[in-house]
Order: structure tokens, then C-alpha cells, then sequence
């Protein structure tokens, strides 16, 4: 029987009322039979069922179906239930979440990159994705850590929606000037559903971490005769934020980080030297992934998506001109 469930992509087979199938597994056979008991009634009006699955085997195959099988049927029913289940942008509100259904169309394929690196993220998503025995035997939390820099407009926020969509990963984008204090962004990480994306976007300017840019700015403004002890925009903006840098670095490394697993936590910045050495050191950011202006790679990504073209006699022409000049590629596509 084929249903419509919410919150899906796609039909859901099922299996009606005293329903029978046959299933072989390594040579054994198996039948899986559908039921259900009706309970007390909890009114004259209405008649509470309890549904029920009955697996029969041979008892000579129990070992091989109660383990194995079983197993492999768990696990199948889960990855076909995060397939086609609607995946979710979160976005949070002081210490809570809220939601709008993710349906953003980037992907690899459409990504303007070079190919080689493309794959190269490729590769470390899909080994990320099965290593949760991995990172169990070497007794670390099951989550990797990803930090895209590079001038503005190049990329970043298009590749972690494509990442999100190639995992099939909800994402969660954090605020970190929304976050009262530490105890706050610990609540908003428990919170957090495995299988998902964390990321903050232009951490170089959501909180004043190390003091760096306080100072930069006061020199700044006592360049251009402004009193540097009157609080700037930015200043303005986060001082009601007591994140600190401890509790941000508890939040991507410390033992509440451990809370689910399978969860990239992604940072994006347009000024990688702006940040704290000790944020993005490995072990936290484990992928550094640079976006830099478009180069000719990009180009005919871009020239495939937007006008169908793979090759054309301005080609060379256009591959001369962008070694010479720094365009982005959302430059180059608004052409």
C-alpha cells in the first residue's frame, strides 16, 4: 500500500492490516505479517489499535535474523526516512529554535569551483558520513568542523547549502548576537537534532572574541579624530552578547559538543586573520576550504548553468581576462 505521509518527498510503502510478505536474506527465508489488537475503549466513541509487526524464520536462523538482519532493516528504514523527509533551516530566536522547511537548489554540480576541489570536499563529506566507528575507536565526538574564507560573494554560503543538500543534513544558522551568554548558547547546542549543519556566518564579525578589533578600531579612530571611547555601531550591536570566546570554543570542542552526533559545525569569514588562532586551529576547523575571485574553472560552471554553453570561441579571450582582473562569481553572473 503506497500513502502520502507529511513532512516527505515522496510515497511511503506500507504495509495494510493482515498483510503478509516474503523476504530472503542470504538464502533464508523470512515473512514479515501485519497486525493489530484492538485496546480497552477509552470511550463508547472511540476504539484505541496498537499495530504489530510479526517476523517468522526458522529457529535454526535465529542468530542470523536477530542479529544481521535485523540490523540491516533498522538501518535501511532509517536512511530511506531521512531521504525523503523535508529537511529543515533552522534559525534561532535567544534560546530558542525555529524552523522553515530547507529547500534551497544549490549543489556541487552547479557550484563555480574548480572540479578537482569540488571532489576533494566531495570525498571528505562521504568519509565523514561513514565514520562513526572511526571517530567511536578513537574516542572523539562524531563531528567535523569546516571553516570557508574568502573575499565576499565568492561562494561560501552557496557551498553549505549544497553540503547540506549532498548530506541530506538540516542546517542550522546561528546568531551568535541573538545569544545572551554561554549558558544560553550551551542550551541552543543540546537542542541541535544529529545529522546537521551548524554554522555561523562571518564569525570575524559576529562577537568581539580576542580584543583585536576593539584596538584595530580605536587606532582607527583616533586616525580619523574620533574619540575611541564612544561605543561604535558594532560595539553597539554585540554588547548585549556575553558569548565569550571559551564558551564558543566549548561549544565546538567540550563535552556538550558530544551531545548527538554526526554534525558539521561551519564557520564562514571574509577576513580569515581577523580570527583567533585558537578557533580555527585543527582539531576544531579541521577543513580550511579558501574561495577566492572566479578563475576560468568557475567560469564555465557558470556558463553551463546560466546559458547551456560548454564551449565558445570567446573562451580564451574571457579565461585571459579574469587572470587579470578580480571578479566573483556572483559578478560574473550578473553580467
Amino acid at each position: 500500500m503506497a500513502d502520502i505521509v507529511k513532512n516527505t518527498q515522496s510515497l511511503v510503502l506500507s504495509m495494510d492490516h493482515h498483510e503478509e510478505v516474503a523476504d530472503e536474506y542470504k538464502g533464508v527465508k523470512l515473512w514479515w505479517a501485519s497486525g493489530k489488537n484492538i485496546m480497552e475503549e477509552q470511550s463508547v466513541s472511540f476504539r484505541h489499535y496498537e499495530r504489530y509487526y510479526k517476523l517468522t524464520f526458522h529457529k535454526s536462523q535465529r542468530e542470523l535474523i536477530i542479529g544481521p538482519y535485523l540490523h540491516q532493516a533498522v538501518n535501511g528504514g532509517k536512511a530511506i526516512k531521512v531521504k525523503n523527509r523535508q529537511r529543515k533551516l533552522y534559525t534561532n530566536s535567544g534560546s530558542y529554535w525555529s524552523h522553515v522547511v530547507f529547500e534551497h537548489p544549490a549543489t556541487f554540480r552547479t557550484l563555480a569551483m574548480e572540479a578537482e576541489k569540488k571532489q576533494e570536499i566531495i570525498d571528505d563529506l562521504i568519509t565523514f558520513s561513514k565514520a562513526e566507528e572511526f571517530y567511536a575507536r578513537i574516542g572523539r565526538a562524531w563531528k567535523r568542523g569546516y571553516l570557508l574564507y574568502g573575499p565576499p560573494a565568492t561562494g561560501k554560503s552557496t557551498m553549505i547549502a549544497a553540503m547540506a543538500n549532498f548530506l541530506g543534513y538540516d542546517l542550522y544558522f546561528l546568531e551568535l548576537t541573538a545569544v545572551k551568554d554561554n549558558t544560553e548558547l550551551r542550551k541552543l547546542l543540546i537542542e541541535t537534532s544529529s545529522k546537521s549543519i551548524i554554522m555561523i556566518e562571518d564569525i570575524d564579525c559576529s562577537l568581539d572574541f580576542t580584543g583585536q578589533r576593539k584596538k584595530k578600531n580605536e587606532k582607527v579612530e583616533e586616525e580619523e579624530g574620533k574619540d575611541p571611547q564612544t561605543p561604535g555601531k558594532e560595539e553597539r550591536d554585540t554588547k548585549n552578547s556575553q558569548v565569550t570566546l571559551s564558551g564558543l570554543l566549548n561549544f565546538i570542542d567540550g563535552l556538550w559538543s558530544a551531545c548527538g552526533g554526526e554534525k558539521l559545525v561551519v564557520f564562514t569569514t571574509n577576513y580569515v586573520e581577523k580570527l583567533d588562532p585558537a578557533l580555527i586551529r585543527k582539531g576544531r576547523m579541521d577543513k580550511h576550504v579558501e574561495f577566492s575571485y572566479c578563475n576560468f574553472e568557475a567560469f564555465k560552471v557558470l556558463a553551463k548553468n546560466y546559458l547551456k554553453l560548454e564551449s565558445h570561441p570567446l573562451f580564451a579571450t574571457i579565461c585571459e581576462l579574469l587572470v587579470e582582473t578580480k571578479m566573483t562569481p556572483a559578478d560574473v553572473a550578473s553580467i
